[in-house]
């Protein structure tokens, strides 16, 4: 016949188990995940002139992340990384697309490149905080992004963000020697698709 001691300590240790079986389930069910853009992804920056407003944009954005799911929300973003060639970006009118890269002094610096340092995350919505370097000039910014899983396990994060060109050392292009003059500020949108 068990002694009560030996009852008490068969719990206790029923218990340890417990504990760790569900921390363990936790764990792995809210495991981080590395994640790649597929074609989908897009970046688009939006200005104004004191003409007519205009965009550029770049299609199939190269991205990175670490992403973790508990059922179909997000939990936390480990490592986001964007890589984006100057020369992806497009506007409509070849004027504007080769005034732009050199204001943003393309054949020096060629890519933009985002590296997330930190990320909060609350009811599906992320702030990710790290370094954006565009024409060589680094900055340490937020963006807030929603982050959906989709049906078949993708992901997609969506959001914007305004900047001003000159915080990078960027001068506005302007046209028509000087008659249309482009915006500091751009909004910044993105669209990135990604699969496990």
């Amino acid at each position: 016949m068990k002694t009560v001691k030996t009852i008490v300590n068969s719990f206790k240790h029923y218990q340890v188990l417990s504990v760790l079986a569900l921390v363990i389930s936790i764990g792995f069910s809210a495991q981080a995940q590395s994640y790649k853009t597929v074609a989908g992804s897009s970046l688009k920056v939006l200005g104004t002139s004191n003409l007519h407003d205009w965009e550029m944009v770049a299609q199939n954005v190269p991205a990175e992340a670490q992403l973790s799911f508990k059922g179909s929300e997000v939990q936390d973003i480990t490592a986001l990384s964007i890589s984006l060639p100057v020369k992806n970006l497009k506007a409509k009118e070849d004027l504007m697309n080769s005034r732009a890269y050199k204001a943003m002094k393309a054949d020096k610096f060629n890519t933009i490149t985002f590296k997330l340092a930190s990320a909060e995350i609350a009811q599906s919505t992320a702030k990710a905080t790290g370094a954006l370097t565009i024409a060589g000039v680094t900055k340490q910014v937020t963006l807030q992004g929603k982050i959906t899983e989709n049906a078949d396990g993708s992901a997609t994060i969506t959001g914007s963000r305004k900047i001003k060109m000159s915080e990078f050392g960027i001068t506005p292009p302007s046209f028509m020697l000087g008659a249309l003059k482009v915006g500091d500020e751009v909004t910044v949108e993105y669209t990135l698709k990604l699969k496990k």
